[in-house]
């Protein structure tokens, strides 16, 4: 069957786009929303915080290989579908928790249920040709920035005029909208395999432990665990550092509007960079984005207003749209297409394991040191991968194939 990748491509990017609106919609106020249930202080509120983020970190590392196995067994196309959907489940039960407990176990099923993003690139990269690649990844990784952006900026003004509940019900109902129009639209040429249980589960371990053998796989991983650990301890703290700051609780729309200029420049630096990824060079590329994020947590860390904070937050977007790609393209260039549903589930799996220790981390710094330490330490983290990739990365030739 003749499948037209630019179809898939761009309805994947739309899909994708949708579903990352409605999780955003909602995630980055979860540092407020905690705040609604008897939470009495900032402390308090960035312990919760981080338990939501690590909760979701863990179980997304478990059940990422998982799913990456069964994307390659059954198709990937069932995968993105499931993500989405059951992403979006998860986000109408955040609607009826009662109680933090019950948003942290709603939290925990969507790290287990979700993950578009990645099913999206793992059907993405096997349908698009090697030529365009580096364009498709960069797209993708700016479709997600772009939701990333829109999502707060939606958000943060409905949930002051509707209410938390409202907006959980809207941003869940947009992404199993998108789960059903990949169903209805995107196709997929997928021969089924038709191994035994047993020689399934045999092979989803042998599988992934020939993919560690792999030296530029086990660079890329170990670059993805440490950038997601040091993004993951930062995290919890940004939106009750903005709250700090202003020194007041209403601030939905002025963080909302903060979070969405970041992510935007981050599509910008992704989408533009995407198709330059090879030719400015994997490891340059790599070292000068992580080192100017360090650079820029410094400064954010000692910001003494919402505005400074706001700018220097927004400008790091860039560096950040210019990190996260480079991953991706790596394994697209290292892995064999029909082992990259487990290198795409393994890294974010390995991603979601660094982020998952990082929340907790964080939150636990900022109530004992004050929320400026997390900052610097998430800056020294950074600055400390840049060095070891760098060095790392010294023998790792990428070359692009044009055939």
């Amino acid at each position: 069957m003749d499948i037209s990748w630019k179809r898939n491509f761009y309805t994947l990017w739309v899909a994708q786009l949708f579903a990352v609106i409605g999780f955003h919609a909602v995630q980055p106020f979860l540092a407020y929303y905690v705040q609604e249930f008897d939470v009495e202080d900032l402390d308090e509120a960035l312990l919760w915080a981080g338990y939501l983020g690590s909760v979701a970190g863990f179980a997304m590392a478990i059940s990422s290989p998982i799913w990456g196995a069964v994307a390659d067994k059954f198709g990937r196309k069932s995968m993105v579908v499931r993500s989405m959907i059951g992403g979006g489940i998860t986000v109408f039960f955040m609607a009826y928790a009662e109680s933090v407990f019950e948003l942290l176990i709603a939290r925990t099923l969507q790290g287990a249920l979700a993950g578009t993003v990645t099913a999206c690139i793992t059907m993405v990269s096997t349908t698009t040709p090697k030529p365009h690649l580096g364009f498709a990844m960069g797209m993708m990784q700016g479709a997600f920035l772009l939701g990333a952006a829109l999502g707060p900026l939606m958000g943060g003004p409905f949930i002051e005029n509707y209410g938390y509940k409202a907006c959980f019900l809207a941003s869940g109902s947009m992404v199993i909208i998108a789960g059903i129009a990949v169903q209805l639209l995107v196709r997929e040429n997928f021969r089924e395999q038709n191994d035994t249980n047993e020689n399934y589960i045999k092979e989803f371990f042998v599988d992934g432990l020939r993919l560690l053998g792999l030296r530029p796989f086990v660079i890329t991983l170990v670059i993805v665990v440490l950038i997601q650990f040091a993004y993951g301890v930062v995290m919890p703290v940004v939106p009750l550092f903005l709250q700090y700051l202003s020194g007041r609780a209403d601030i939905l729309s002025e963080a909302g509007f903060v979070f969405s200029l970041m992510s935007l420049t981050g599509a910008i630096s992704s989408a533009a960079i995407g198709n330059w990824t090879l030719k400015i060079g994997l490891r340059r590329l790599l070292f000068f984005g992580l080192l100017s994020t360090a650079i820029l947590l410094i400064l954010q860390g000692n910001a003494t207003s919402v505005f400074i904070f706001s700018v220097l937050y927004i400008v790091s977007g860039f560096t950040t749209g210019a990190v996260r790609p480079v991953a991706n393209t790596i394994i697209t260039y290292v892995v064999t297409e029909a082992d990259r549903g487990k290198a795409f589930g393994i890294l974010t799996s390995a991603g979601a394991f660094g982020w998952a220790l990082g929340p907790s981390l964080g939150a636990f710094v900022g109530t004992k040191f004050g929320f400026q330490t997390t900052f610097f330490l998430t800056a020294f983290l950074f600055f400390s991968v840049a060095i070891w990739a760098f060095y790392a990365m010294k023998d790792l030739n990428i070359v692009e194939d044009s055939g």
